[in-house]
């Protein structure tokens, strides 16, 4: 889904700065979004700081897309399929090492049923890197040497029984190369399931990360 978008997207987060302690913040903004005579509101992290501000910016105008609200709001306006959209984010982790975003784009439905969409973003805002396999940023091993994906397919095949919720669960085996959404905060591993190979994710489970060592 909307490849190239994300081709584009991936460019801009091939990018490195050099070492500098407490040398970003997270500023948050606003935008209001006018689309099928709708208009909604959303808001997103801007990155203050880096010594690099020509690819800051760039990072920056990804980061302002990135969750593409505006393809989730489609079908606002339309008598049949009226939707509210919200935007929003948070910043689940924020070191000198490790940059970790959870986007929301929050859909309330007719029937007063809102549905989550959720992406992620993880980099590493010190050091230089590549997306590999298609994965944005930083891979797992990269901050757990030992992971490896089919450490968590229990937990997401437990959750998709209990829950009886449709996951593609061959992206979580072990050498598996589906695109997968997560994320990683102080204490949790974080797998956004449900849009497996889609960059996107409609719930999410939090493995502890003691789990994975």
């Amino acid at each position: 889904m909307k490849y190239f978008k994300y081709i584009f997207v991936i460019i801009f987060f091939i990018y490195g700065c050099e070492s500098n302690k407490n040398s970003y913040e997270i500023v948050k903004r606003t935008k209001t979004i006018s689309k099928n005579n709708c208009q909604f509101q959303i808001s997103f992290p801007e990155i203050k700081g880096l010594p690099d501000i020509e690819k800051m910016d760039k990072l920056n105008k990804a980061l302002k897309k990135f969750p593409e609200h505006e393809y989730y709001a489609k079908d606002c306006g339309q008598k049949k399929a009226k939707s509210e959209i919200l935007g929003d984010y948070q910043i689940l982790l924020k070191n000198d090492s490790i940059l970790s975003i959870e986007f929301q784009t929050l859909i309330q439905r007719e029937n007063l049923k809102t549905d989550t969409i959720y992406h992620s973003f993880v980099i590493n805002p010190e050091k230089s890197y590549k997306s590999k396999n298609g994965i944005i940023g930083i891979e797992p091993k990269q901050i757990l040497p030992n992971f490896n994906r089919g450490m968590i397919y229990p937990s997401i095949k437990k959750y998709s029984m209990k829950n009886n919720k449709h996951i593609n669960l061959l992206a979580y085996e072990t050498n598996s190369n589906y695109i997968i959404t997560w994320a990683i905060s102080q204490k949790d591993f974080i797998i956004y399931v449900g849009g497996e190979g889609e960059w996107y994710g409609r719930s999410k489970i939090k493995i502890p990360l003691e789990k994975l060592k």
